[in-house]
């Protein structure tokens, strides 16, 4: 995996997901819902770059020790990345207690990307991860309770020193939730040079979560027993289906779309794909992904899997003539992340 997936990795952890530590710096705790094959997956907003999409799941226990995989989803060189990194914690650390300042307990840490073999992190790396894991419950002040996503949140303020040269500070807020996976609804801060000069600003907002018994990152159907098939757009109208969708150069008009399909649910999804058109409510910019198929197509996913690309034609006079996004559905409202250059393109 390249080394700007791991940074990724690494980062996406300790600032844009990683919000809570102590339990006792909030008003309630917040992680009893954080069991073993539950997630969380969140999109984070980078001013200046690609959206970054991000999932959090707590692994199954190994030897008595709790385990947590980050699966990031990002643009490198323009090309739609998927990177993960495991983190096997000390025995009796509980994600329940504390599920998002587990940095502190790391005591082994990998990284891979799909179709490879993970790569074990050596010590001092560990290390740095380690020390790297903000603990913003100790400079955390109570807000009040705000509605996010549907959800009473409570807001709390924060500062964090980075250490460097010069030293940044991040001042940001956090919205936490005791029925979500590792608590955290929404995340938003801005990092900044003692002399004011903004360093970053990022917001984090939680798009989905569940619980899925066996996660696997990889192409495969599962060993559980698959539900009837179902037809593209009822699975995404149904937020069951995200689409990992690429823009290929070709024609230079958007006319082929590399797809890739990811299963939100918890049991092996049968997708198929009729011939034909199949148009999808995506939201803005795109309002109306116009899909045709040459011919049907079907997918057995397994839980939180993708599938491999499948190559469909994109129709429409306005339409995404570059680029790479992905679009779902979470609670009946489209979710678009990533980057679209539209365009009018003649009949």
């Amino acid at each position: 995996m390249d080394r700007l997936a791991l940074a990724l990795c690494v980062a996406l952890c300790s600032i844009g997901i990683a919000a809570a530590a102590d339990p006792s710096g909030y008003r309630k705790a917040y992680f009893g819902a954080t069991k073993a094959g539950t997630f969380a997956q969140y999109v984070m907003k980078i001013e200046g770059q690609a959206d970054i999409g991000s999932t959090i799941t707590r692994l199954p226990d190994e030897n008595g020790q709790q385990r947590v995989q980050l699966r990031i989803e990002y643009q490198a060189a323009g090309t739609p990345s998927v990177a993960f990194t495991d983190y096997v914690l000390k025995t009796g650390y509980s994600l329940e207690t504390d599920a998002l300042g587990y940095g502190k307990a790391l005591v082994a840490m990998s990284v891979s990307a799909p179709g490879t073999k993970p790569t074990v992190m050596p010590a001092a790396v560990l290390d740095n991860a380690r020390k790297t894991m903000p603990d913003y419950a100790a400079s955390a002040v109570f807000m009040g309770t705000d509605n996010i996503g549907g959800k009473d949140s409570g807001h709390f303020r924060y500062v964090q020193r980075h250490p460097g040269n010069p030293e940044t500070i991040e001042t940001g807020e956090i919205w936490l939730n005791e029925t979500v996976p590792f608590g955290l609804m929404k995340q938003k801060a801005v990092t900044a040079e003692p002399n004011g000069k903004v360093v970053s600003r990022f917001e984090t907002l939680l798009v989905d979560s569940g619980n899925r018994s066996a996660p696997v990152s990889a192409d495969g159907a599962s060993s559980s027993k698959a539900p009837g098939p179902v037809a593209l757009a009822d699975a995404f109208r149904s937020g069951r289906v995200e689409l990992a969708v690429s823009v290929l150069p070709a024609g230079g008009d958007g006319r082929t779309l590399s797809i890739g399909f990811r299963n939100k649910t918890d049991d092996v999804l049968r997708l198929t794909i009729p011939a034909g058109a199949t148009n999808l409510d995506v939201g803005s910019p795109l309002d109306t992904l116009k899909l045709v198929a040459a011919s049907a197509t079907a997918l057995e996913i397994a839980p939180g899997a993708t599938s491999k690309p499948v190559l469909l034609s994109q129709t429409g006079t306005r339409r995404a003539i570059d680029g790479a996004f992905a679009v779902t559905v979470f609670e009946g409202t489209p979710l678009f992340s990533g980057s679209a250059t539209m365009g009018s393109v003649a009949r």
